[in-house]
């Protein structure tokens, strides 16, 4: 348990209707009841430092009443108040953090928050750390390390799907499925460990048969866990969709359509755009990242050659490159170009888009897809659509990036991987029982089994936070906001 107590600003910087102040640790209760007053009932003075109102309320009761600064006199032999409050109090264990919590709620002004929380700081309240009242929660073993992640998660979360995958690992799913594991693969190490300390009973036999029937199957449901990253790297991250091609092709516009609004600037001098242009959107329930990138070409302008680079950048980093062809334009040279970028979009989906179609005719429209279409190889794009953005057909593209997600982000809930830290100690755990499985296959002694199998339930209390780094739980908590 904590000796010292912290508080900090819960709510979000700048002004608002209310403002919470956050308290939380052995002297949170007596302190917030030092600088408190209520009115007396049908009387215009105030309890001050006599009625004792906060140390004698009830857990998860609220009371009205005013924040005053004990160092001040208003001339009439009364402090100052600072603003009128709601105080509710919370009780250890039965709290966020486990210890005793009083959150005063203030107008939501900066510098009326800023005055409450001053006053709490000359009294001894020590200023939190960022995310460190759900760091108590986890130390205090109210809550392990996936479900603290979680809550981090939850606050940055920008669309419906990041909400339900924070939600399903804040009430517990992929704890369970770890605290499972850790469960079946502790039950393994002991009966290695009886034959390691009574090797007279000679069952070695048997017991590396159960054991590697036990590690096949957890081994089976952690590749299934670790297969969930990428829909939980969608769901965290967001897809990165960059609208590649030749200067003029519609880019910019294709932007403003997908978003809705005008963020490029379109006009029809070529290269208008010569940096990256990037916009957040939610489509299907997913944050996607799109970018608008310099059109592509040979430039001399060093400004111009500048954003050519960060377009190319822009394309590796890219899940999904949607690369624009001029239907009236050259063929050739947006051919010439798309296979220039061989390195950039390998690995990635494709989708070209032939736009501007409109300003062709029937038989003009069919002769260039005859000849777009013999020189695409199905290998080269995942998918073709002919669309003209000025008629909507930002709508097409959109529903094409849908059903990406659909097929790559798709799942029926339950526990998934969003985070590096979780899927990198899950490919830990299995990587250690593939060594174990290897090692009963060779015939070797069973302490080298043993030790992989150890390794494997380390890994995965790592993820729960049993056996963590102070470091690693340091730099964890950092990355939370401040009140939290």
């Amino acid at each position: 348990m904590n000796s010292d107590t912290i508080g900090a600003i819960s709510t979000p910087p700048g002004n608002g209707g209310i403002g919470i102040i956050r308290v939380s640790g052995p002297a949170a209760i007596e302190t917030v009841d030092a600088i408190f007053a209520s009115r007396r009932q049908n009387s215009e003075t105030y309890n001050i430092r006599t009625a004792h109102e906060v140390v004698r309320m009830s857990a998860f009761t609220m009371k009205h009443g005013y924040i005053f600064d004990p160092d001040t006199d208003n001339g009439a032999g009364t402090p100052e108040f600072a603003d009128e409050c709601l105080v509710s109090v919370m009780r250890a264990p039965r709290s966020y953090t486990g210890e005793d919590v009083v959150e005063v709620n203030t107008h939501g002004g900066t510098a009326v928050m800023r005055r409450v929380l001053g006053i709490l700081f000359k009294r001894g309240v020590r200023p939190a750390e960022p995310g460190e009242f759900t760091k108590r929660a986890f130390l205090n073993g109210r809550i392990d390390l996936t479900r603290a992640e979680a809550v981090a998660e939850l606050i940055r979360a920008r669309t419906e799907e990041s909400r339900k995958a924070a939600m399903e690992q804040m009430t517990g799913a992929l704890a369970a499925l770890i605290d499972r594991h850790i469960e079946r693969i502790g039950e393994t190490l002991a009966r290695l460990e009886v034959a390691i300390d009574y090797p007279e009973y000679d069952e070695d036999e048997q017991i590396i048969k159960e054991a590697l029937d036990s590690l096949e199957s957890t081994g089976r449901e952690l590749r299934e866990l670790a297969a969930t990253y990428e829909r939980g790297r969608l769901v965290r991250e967001g897809l990165r969709v960059a609208i590649s091609g030749r200067p003029n092709a519609g880019k910019s516009s294709l932007l403003n359509g997908l978003l809705g609004f005008g963020r490029a600037i379109v006009t029809d001098i070529p290269g208008t755009t010569r940096d990256t242009l990037e916009e957040s959107m939610e489509i299907a329930g997913f944050p996607v990242i799109l970018t608008d990138t310099a059109g592509l070409r040979d430039a001399s302008d060093v400004v111009e050659q500048l954003g050519l680079e960060r377009a190319r950048a822009e394309l590796e980093r890219a899940d999904v490159i949607i690369f624009m062809f001029d239907a009236g334009g050259n063929i050739d040279e947006d051919l010439r170009l798309l296979r220039s970028l061989t390195g950039e979009t390998a690995g990635k989906h494709l989708i070209l888009a032939v736009n501007k179609c409109d300003l062709l005719s029937a038989d003009a429209l069919a002769a260039y897809k005859t000849r777009f279409e013999a020189e695409i190889s199905p290998e080269n794009a995942a998918e073709t659509v002919y669309i003209s953005v000025k008629q909507g057909g930002a709508a097409e593209i959109s529903d094409r990036i849908a059903a990406y997600l659909e097929r790559h982000g798709a799942g029926s809930g339950g526990a998934i991987l969003t985070g590096e830290r979780h899927k990198a100690l899950v490919d830990r755990a299995i990587a250690a029982i593939d060594r174990a499985t290897v090692s009963a296959g060779e015939g070797r002694p069973l302490d080298f089994i043993a030790y992989d199998v150890w390794e494997c339930a380390n890994a995965l209390g790592e993820i729960t936070g049993r056996n963590v780094t102070d470091e690693v739980v340091d730099t964890i908590f950092s990355k939370f906001c401040l009140g939290k």
